[in-house]
Order: C-alpha cells, then structure tokens, then sequence
C-alpha cells in the first residue's frame, strides 16, 4: 500500500519538474530588441519631436507597441509642473544638474519627471474623462494608453509564473538616485528602489500630486484613458509591484503611439 501511495507522488513531482523547465525565462532580446525595426518601419530606439513644442522625446518597442521613454511634458490645460519645494530641495541634492538657483532645479525636475495632468472634465479630480482633451494630449501619433494596452505592455514585460513584481523591476529607471527621491525625508530608507530597465522604458518614481500642490513621489501613477467609473479613472502605477488604482488630482501620462490600423 505504501509504494502505491508513492508513486502518484513521484509522478506528479516529475510532471511539476518538467512545467517549471518548460518555461522559457524572459528575454528582453526577444521582447525589446534594441537593433532592427519595428512594425512601424522605425528603429527599435530612438527619439522623435512633438510637432507642437518642439520637444524631443525618447522612445522604445517592446513587443509590437511603441512607448514614449520619458513622460509627457506638453503644456496642456489643467497641466502643472512639481512646484513642491520639498521635492525640488531633494532633486537639487540628489540627481545630478548644471544648476545654479531652485528655479533652475524646478525646470530640471519637470523636464526629467514630466507635467502633472488631469484628463477630468474641468480639469477636476473627480468626474467624466474630457474625450477632446484626452485625444488631443499626446503628440500627433501619439495617444494616451488605455488600460488594456498598459496589460499588454506588463504581459511582455513576463513570463509565465512571473508577477508584477518581475515587471515592475524591469520597467523602472536603474539610477539609483531617481529612486532616493522617493525617500519622505533624506535619512530614511527608500520607499521604492531601483530596477534593471531592460527595454529602455525609463520609469521613475514621478508620483502625483494632490490638490495642495504636494506631490507624494514614492511611485510612478500613469493616467490611462479608461473609465473606472463615474468618478475616477484607471490608472496604472509601478511602484515595487505594478497595479491598477483610480486616479489622484494630478498625475503622469506616457504616450503610446497609435496602432498601425489606426485609421481603418
């Protein structure tokens, strides 16, 4: 009776052996190859300018989308810049820049974190998506990503068996110092910490911000252009882990360009 009771056993630890040396471990040379060209014609990496400001941008292909590799920094309405003098005292100290005077830092910070934006009728916190506003935001070619295209971008950022966790790690920044920014007071430990940044996506923990101006900088929180419901909108954020929470007063937008049959 015992060796019967032991060979399901067995045998079903030799099938769990089998499932885990089956799974292919993730690739960023498979997932965001940075030679070649992507369905677009263009090279994997590069930069492009919004026609509107004349600002450059960097991007990167992971999988067949296309994804700005620095956040939104477009003068749109209800749109801000950190004005957070705690957080621009802490970016002086910590990150590295040719400034002289806060003010300076203050532009530093924006142009490295981004604008904070609010795609609420009104410019509100709470309300419907305005759908002129929100189509009009990114660069031409551009959009902001809807919750769907922010899962399609995690599911190439893992394998199976993998957790947000694993994609969190890949998606974010590995300069350390952006990461120490996260940090409510210099001398305690980092609430967040630095990734791999496999694909070049360059995440940073840009936070949002709330009605008072204050921008609470332990993550990244970027909008998307899905209704949660009548009152917020998704948004997806990275933080140790990645997720799907409602939006707050102010927060990020990355831009992702438009699918190739965009106009059929």
């Amino acid at each position: 009776m015992r060796a019967i009771l032991l060979f399901p056993l067995f045998f079903a630890a030799c099938i769990s052996d089998d499932e885990n040396e089956d799974v292919t471990p993730w690739n960023a040379e498979k997932a965001c190859p940075i030679e070649g060209k992507n369905i677009y014609g263009m090279p994997n990496r590069g930069t492009f300018t919004d026609e509107r400001d004349g600002q450059v941008y960097r991007y990167t292909t992971i999988g067949d989308q296309v994804w700005m590799a620095e956040n939104l920094r477009y003068d749109a309405p209800y749109s801000t810049c950190s004005n957070d003098t705690s957080f621009i005292r802490q970016y002086c100290e910590l990150i590295e820049h040719n400034c002289e005077t806060e003010a300076c830092c203050r532009e530093s910070l924006c142009h490295n974190f981004g604008r904070y934006y609010s795609i609420i009728e009104g410019g509100g916190e709470f309300g419907l998506i305005d759908r002129t506003l929100a189509d009009t935001i990114c660069p031409k070619g551009w959009h902001i990503p809807a919750q769907e295209e922010w899962k399609i971008l995690e599911s190439a950022m893992i394998v199976s068996g993998e957790s947000g966790t694993d994609a969190a790690i890949r998606m974010k920044s590995a300069d350390s110092n952006f990461f120490a920014i996260s940090k409510i007071h210099l001398n305690e430990s980092d609430q967040t910490y630095a990734g791999t940044d496999n694909c070049a996506l360059n995440v940073l923990p840009s936070g949002f911000m709330f009605q008072g101006g204050i921008t609470k900088k332990f993550r990244a929180s970027f909008l998307t252009s899905t209704q949660k419901n009548n009152d917020f909108v998704y948004t997806f954020i990275v933080q140790n882990y990645t997720d799907y929470v409602s939006n707050y007063y102010r927060n990020s937008i990355r831009c992702v360009m438009d699918p190739v049959n965009s106009e059929l």
